[in-house]
């Protein structure tokens, strides 16, 4: 499949200087390509959706873009655990381990109300043992308060949803707002901590807005929100107010059950990575089954030109451990061969889902597509790195501060706004 991609690539690329020349009367042999000093310049230009974004979020970033090229270790593995928690490591991560003998590369966590700085430890301890990092925020309905993190899920999601742009940055304060960005700022809370350890976090805000289920997402009445609005602001909150850098911007689309995976993009300037959740027993995404849905998740995703990847994946009813977890990467070398990384829920309501628990965890842990934690290369070359009899670790370089933004400090950056 690599060998085809680039081959397509270089007809592609051939194919558009014949019809440039052709029209201008320039030889193929005239083209001119990049030499070494253009080619260096490509390597080192932002490449993030944040232009201040640190090195490592840059070279993380180019790393992943060119994981679809390889023949072999290509997509990430990652698993989500249930709090920022030693005993939720332990749990979900070190009993993979246990079982496999090889850790996930990335590991994924939610921030909820309770979240200290103190818990922080153990996403620190993985990055610095060579491991990734991707975060969602499950915040308490600003309407509903008192419901606190279950409140995100609506009790009916064909009722009408209020306005998210009272919540934004720009707007005037109300009980709402401030319940929001209370919550943001703790968010950013811990995108500050990761930052100051030299972690990169795979950022996944207001994730399946395109679906009904949760505050932020599709309001069924009118066939929309203004979640694409939230998700700038959010953007604007963390490089801009907050002045972190160290982020990469996944838009996380739902299976497009209530509306397209593309309904509320924020747009190509605010996005790294597209990375949807789909929970299958045999890990189709929606219009691949004949009649199941109009939509085409996968066709709709890829044509963004972004990494993709599933932000969130598991069984859809195989939810007492039979699932065979070599589905997964079975269907992206089968079907989704752009994907460069599937990241496994925990499971809910004593429902089994994480690998540690699934059929087949080994044979997905060792397949030559699969990148373990041990197996991540993106870092450079001559960084340190020190090896024990358990766990490999690989010392991430220093983090390259960018030159600080001319903005006044704590000063109110005002999003786009969808009218």
């Amino acid at each position: 499949m690599a060998e085809e991609i680039g081959r397509r690539r270089f007809i592609g690329a051939a194919a558009g200087a014949i019809a440039l020349g052709a029209a201008g009367g320039i030889a193929l042999s005239q083209q001119q390509w990049f030499g070494p000093e253009e080619t260096a310049e490509q390597e080192t230009k932002p490449v993030s959706a944040d232009p201040a974004a640190t090195a490592d979020a840059q070279a993380l970033l180019r790393w992943f873009k060119q994981l679809p090229t390889r023949d072999s270790r290509r997509v990430v593995v990652g698993q989500q655990i249930d709090d920022i928690t030693a005993a939720s490591y332990d749990h979900f991560v070190e009993a993979l381990f246990k079982r496999t003998a090889k850790y996930p590369a990335m590991i994924g966590v939610m921030v909820r109300d309770a979240w200290t700085r103190s818990e922080s430890r153990v996403l620190v301890d993985h990055w610095k043992r060579g491991g990734l990092i991707t975060m969602d925020i499950h915040p308490t309905n600003p309407w509903n308060p008192s419901g606190g993190a279950n409140s995100a899920w609506v009790k009916d999601p064909k009722a009408t949803k209020p306005d998210l742009r009272t919540l934004l940055a720009t707007s005037d304060s109300s009980p709402q707002r401030n319940v929001w960005r209370a919550q943001l700022e703790k968010m950013g809370d811990l995108v500050e901590e990761l930052g100051q350890a030299g972690a990169v976090v795979l950022l996944r805000p207001l994730h399946e807005g395109n679906g009904s289920w949760f505050w932020w997402g599709q309001d069924m009445s009118s066939r929309k929100t203004f979640a694409r609005d939230l998700y700038r602001d959010v953007f604007y909150y963390i490089t801009q107010t907050r002045r972190l850098h160290n982020v990469l911007w996944v838009y996380s689309p739902g299976a497009s059950w209530d509306g397209p995976a593309l309904s509320y993009y924020p747009g190509d300037e605010y996005v790294d990575m597209v990375c949807p959740s789909r929970y299958d027993d045999d890990m189709y995404m929606l219009g691949e089954r004949k009649g199941e849905s109009p939509n085409d998740d996968y066709k709709d995703i890829v044509s963004t030109g972004k990494p993709l990847g599933f932000g969130e994946c598991g069984p859809s009813t195989k939810l007492d451990g039979s699932w065979d977890a070599r589905t997964i990467i079975k269907r992206i070398k089968e079907n989704y061969p752009a994907m460069t990384y599937f990241h496994c829920w925990h499971g809910w309501e004593n429902k089994i889902m994480e690998l540690a628990r699934d059929k087949y965890a080994e044979e997905l842990m060792n397949d030559p597509w699969v990148i373990t934690r041990d197996k991540v290369d993106w870092r450079p070359a001559n960084a340190p790195t020190t090896t024990s009899p358990t766990r490999p670790t690989t010392t991430p370089p220093p983090p390259t501060t960018p030159k600080p933004p001319t903005t006044p400090a704590n000063a109110v950056i005002r999003p786009q706004i969808t009218r």
